[in-house]
């Protein structure tokens, strides 16, 4: 089906309704028919909108990008130095800031992947291409410092810190089995320093190595 505009206001409002929904039922499989309930619109003006359920998650995570406070802060470090450690680990707790407040929407987006192509390539622009991808490079900048454990190469360091803070993850521990935000980050932070760096104090700045 050919997508079609709908005005912004409207677009908007079917967007937070749909998000409304999914924050408040998290994990339930929720349809484009009580999603047009929800958001007063016709289940034909969805699909013409977003074309089917994986394309109106994609654009429910795109707005939610644009305007939480919590990805700001997360993409804010697009442009910063990582210089020591604790530069990374706080872009780590950026991440874990942000990874609650998508992961009713983003844990969908996860399951259509695995039998939706425009799901899976929008989920993996936004795991692999974005979150493990600023981890690489960024552990490839500690790496040429030395701050990285022998043995440890900045990919296996990017795909192993990837792997700790994967939603997936946070499913397992948080939703299902009751752990606070705070009990699942502390181990992650700790076993990030512990293991992949050689110690917590800053490294050299470029130049001086």
């Amino acid at each position: 089906m050919t997508r079609k505009a709908i005005p912004d206001g409207t677009r908007d409002a079917v967007l937070d309704a749909a998000w409304d929904m999914f924050a408040e039922n998290a994990g339930d499989d929720i349809g484009m028919a009580a999603i047009a309930r929800r958001a007063g619109v016709s289940r034909q003006t969805l699909h013409l909108a977003f074309g089917d359920r994986a394309g109106l998650l994609h654009a429910m995570l795109r707005r939610k990008d644009r305007k939480a406070p919590e990805a700001a802060k997360l993409l804010g470090f697009a442009d910063r130095a990582i210089g020591t450690a604790e530069d990374f680990l706080e872009l780590v707790d950026a991440w874990l800031d942000y990874l609650p407040v998508i992961y009713p929407v983003g844990i969908q987006l996860d399951a259509e992947s695995l039998h939706h192509q425009g799901a899976a390539a929008a989920w993996d622009d936004r795991m692999k291409g974005a979150l493990l991808r600023g981890f690489r490079f960024r552990f490839q900048v500690l790496a040429k410092k030395g701050a990285l454990y022998p043995g440890w190469t900045a990919d296996r360091a990017a795909e192993f810190t990837w792997s700790l803070v994967h939603p997936v993850n946070w499913r397992l521990l948080v939703v299902e089995s009751g752990w606070s935000q705070q009990e699942f980050r502390r181990p992650r932070r700790e076993t990030i320093m512990r293991v992949l760096f050689v110690t917590d104090r800053a490294v050299p700045a470029p130049g001086e190595v």
